[in-house]
């Protein structure tokens, strides 16, 4: 699995701007081919910061999409950003959930 990561901070002047071409980008993404989820994320502290977390099944699935007319306009919404973007592509070998936190506090005597 791949794991695609962008972090921007949008000027307030624009957006509105941001929002709605990342809202128009995340559900055609959720249903690409070997696309696994993909999220935009708002910042707490920072309202014009976003985050968008795209997984992918493999390096060739990413690589189709970012091919595609789709990332041309996250290209675009990337370009609004107020600072150089943080742009992040990570290999995942494995993925486990809450077993390893059962495990971790069986391992204490908490469970």
């Amino acid at each position: 699995m791949v794991v695609f990561t962008l972090s921007v901070v949008i000027p307030k002047s624009r957006r509105a701007d941001f929002v709605q071409s990342l809202s128009a980008l995340v559900g055609p993404t959720r249903v690409a081919p070997g696309c696994i989820g993909c999220r935009l994320y708002a910042d707490l502290e920072n309202r014009n910061a976003f985050t968008l977390v795209e997984e992918w099944a493999s390096q060739a699935a990413l690589d189709q999409h970012l091919a595609s007319d789709a990332h041309k306009t996250l290209v675009a919404a990337m370009e609004l950003s107020a600072q150089p973007p943080a742009i992040h592509f990570d290999t995942v070998g494995q993925r486990a959930g809450l077993e390893v936190i059962e495990a971790a506090r069986r391992s204490r005597g908490l469970l």
